[in-house]
């Protein structure tokens, strides 16, 4: 009799695929914190891997704070507050549907985050900086790009805009979290939401204008708005997304 309903990993490195399903057991509630996983044996056999991939699976479970490891006591899960900011992504959207709770619990965390990063970024601002700014903007207004390369754009600029800190734990922290929002399944998340990311633009022009006239506390503004408008969520009604006629457009 299985433990837990697994599938035979099929793709991409065997223990990552292993990894993959046991971090959704333990979002699940399948395995509930304080709780150990099965023995490696049994992991093995249910999903007909050897122990050697199961093993570099609680690897990457520990690596992600899922489990604590101990020799000879095997992998105890952990409560999720207790992981890294990596499995932020997976709770956000996980078994098809976006948490709206918890992408309102992060845009709490982000905005004064984001606001100050940008105040700063706004006074250090230097003319080359503006040039960049401007790259970044055209391609969130181009139409015809892909809607995740858009938001790849955004995501940049808010790098730019730690960079131009000059201060090297913003520019760390924004990385951390540009790779947050690359991962899979944010962008599932934002496939399902379906937003346009040509929204900002109006917001990163205005900030821009600001810019170029030197008026700081109205830049500052344009910046707030946008942060604000990125993670505001009040009106979105998670779904599952209608299946995509053939021939549509994206």
């Amino acid at each position: 009799m299985s433990v837990v309903p697994f599938r035979a990993p099929a793709r991409r490195r065997l223990h990552e695929d292993v990894a993959e399903q046991l971090r959704d057991a333990i979002l699940d509630g399948r395995f509930r914190a304080g709780t150990k996983l099965p023995p490696e044996r049994e992991l093995a056999a249910e999903f007909r891997v050897n122990r050697t991939s199961v093993r570099e699976a609680i690897k990457v479970l520990e690596g992600l704070g899922l489990v604590t490891v101990r020799q000879g006591d095997g992998a105890t899960v952990r409560p999720l507050v207790e992981g890294s900011l990596e499995v932020l992504g997976p709770m956000i959207f996980h078994g098809g549907r976006i948490d709206l709770a918890l992408v309102g619990e992060m845009a709490e965390v982000m905005r004064p985050l984001l606001l100050e990063m940008g105040r700063l970024a706004i006074e250090r601002c230097r003319p080359n900086d503006l040039v960049a700014i401007r790259r970044f903007r055209d391609v969130v207004a181009d139409t015809t790009r892909d809607r995740e390369d858009r938001y790849a754009a955004i995501h940049a600029l808010f790098v730019l805009l730690a960079d131009m800190t000059r201060n090297r734990v913003w520019q760390m922290l924004a990385r951390r979290l540009r790779a947050l929002f690359r991962q899979a399944p944010m962008g599932a998340a934002r496939e399902r939401l379906r937003r346009d990311p040509g929204r900002f633009v109006p917001l990163i022009d205005a900030c821009l204008a600001a810019l170029e006239a030197r008026r700081t506390a109205d830049a500052v503004a344009s910046l707030q708005q946008l942060i604000q408008v990125l993670g505001d969520f009040r009106d979105v009604t998670d779904q599952p997304a209608k299946p995509r006629r053939k021939g549509a457009s994206r």
